[in-house]
């Protein structure tokens, strides 16, 4: 689920994100991030592994396409979001510049795994299965609807078996298949036309194949729907998902680089201890995400 995890938003609706870089290829960088080094005077300066300290920044992965989570308004090449805020906020707290890297979510465990990024905060859901590639620091809590066209004219229903015969739209490498499989197999078992799930590069085409009708509904965050139907001129409606409750999103880690993970851990308690963590939601009215009992691979399927 990149859900994404503030405003003045904008939803390149329709478009590939242009910012998009391939796997590999050059990051954005804020000005002078990488030059500016490390800051043995930051308050949890001494928490960061020796590599890091020598290394001056942290290379952070993220597909900047969903606000407000991650994303790069039209016209602009920076990335801006609550994810960003956040993430930034726990390295200032280390004394380490952030270079932001721009990936498709579906290649940000493979780049986690080969240590391309440091890390990575793209609104992925912690899973278990996932948890055997990667550590998860989970920081924020997601809710999920199904988003419809206007007036429901499909009668999909929020339940298991709610959606039989339709065709749901999500991003490639999202955890939408569990939940599309759930609700095939509920239909199937009364003899009804299962679920289908379609994958898209990223959310602007995923919004597109909704709007234009090439899918009858596509999963998404409780936090986005204003941000989503104001976007799309108010020709959608969201529906609650009963069957899904709140999951763990987590920002990732390589699980050889426990170090660095620890010294987030403690990043992220500062932030909540000082009241930045706050702040950065309030200021992104995403309130709803707060995660009080944040930890490490807290998911338990």
């Amino acid at each position: 689920m990149s859900y994404p995890w503030k405003h003045r938003v904008r939803m390149a609706i329709g478009a590939a994100a242009a910012s998009l870089t391939l796997l590999g290829s050059a990051a954005y960088s804020p000005a002078g991030a990488a030059e500016a080094g490390f800051k043995p005077d930051a308050p949890l300066a001494k928490l960061v592994p020796e590599k890091y300290r020598e290394k001056g920044a942290l290379v952070i992965a993220t597909q900047p396409d969903f606000e407000p989570a991650n994303f790069t308004p039209i016209g602009e090449s920076d990335i801006k979001g609550y994810n960003v805020d956040l993430m930034e906020a726990m390295a200032e707290k280390l004394g380490l510049p952030v270079q932001w890297e721009k990936v498709p979510f579906d290649q940000i465990l493979i780049g986690m795994q080969s240590k391309k990024f440091d890390a990575a905060i793209a609104g992925m859901t912690d899973r278990k299965n996932r948890q055997e590639k990667v550590d998860f620091i989970d920081y924020q809590l997601a809710g999920s609807v199904f988003m419809i066209a206007k007036g429901n004219p499909k009668g999909i229903t929020g339940a298991v078996n709610g959606g039989c015969g339709i065709t749901i739209g999500d991003v490639k490498g999202s955890d939408a298949q569990r939940l599309v499989d759930l609700m095939a197999a509920a239909c199937t078992a009364e003899g009804k036309e299962p679920t289908k799930l379609v994958s898209y590069p990223n959310s602007s085409d995923k919004n597109l194949a909704l709007t234009s009708g090439r899918i009858d509904a596509m999963i998404w965050p409780d936090l986005a729907v204003s941000v989503l139907m104001r976007e799309t001129g108010e020709v959608l409606d969201s529906l609650p998902i009963d069957f899904e409750p709140k999951v763990y999103l987590g920002m990732t880690f390589n699980k050889e680089e426990s170090g660095l993970r620890d010294g987030f851990v403690a990043a992220l308690k500062a932030i909540h201890e000082d009241g930045t963590y706050d702040k950065i939601l309030a200021n992104w009215k995403v309130e709803v995400i707060k995660l009080e009992d944040y930890g490490v691979n807290l998911a338990k399927d």
